[in-house]
């Protein structure tokens, strides 16, 4: 068994300030929590959801304008196999295969042309002044 000790005022008071202090840190800890919950992380996300919506709607946009158009003898090839019954599948699958992607050329490499530097040397030249005599 232990004696407690009984605290002077001055402890008394110190360990209530320091638990006052401890529940404000609290207290700042969760208004920050809240407040980066409630207003900077929906923020946050609003404005990655636009950029990744733009960025989807460009290629998109880029995807459908980079297509050839259909020339006007396939439209006639596909009317024409709508009209003919036996005839439909034939033209059908030769609609449905895509094209043949063009050939791309090799890259041909351009030469660079290296023209010497030129070096300038500037020496330096001392300046020269006049003393000043202050008069009094």
């Amino acid at each position: 068994m232990q004696i407690k000790k009984q605290k002077s005022l001055i402890q008394e008071i110190r360990d209530e300030y320091q638990a006052e202090v401890k529940k404000l840190k609290r207290k700042k800890f969760l208004l920050k929590a809240k407040l980066l919950l409630t207003i900077v992380l929906p923020v946050f996300i609003i404005l990655l959801s636009v950029k990744v919506i733009k960025t989807f709607v460009r290629i998109k946009v880029r995807d459908i304008f980079s297509k050839k158009p259909r020339d006007s003898k396939d439209r006639e090839n596909v009317q024409v196999s709508k009209s003919q019954g036996q005839g439909q599948t034939q033209e059908q699958t030769q609609e449905q295969t895509p094209p043949e992607p063009e050939q791309l050329k090799p890259a041909v490499p351009v030469p660079a042309v290296m023209t010497p530097v030129e070096k300038e040397i500037i020496t330096p030249v001392p300046v020269m002044t006049d003393s000043v005599t202050v008069s009094e």
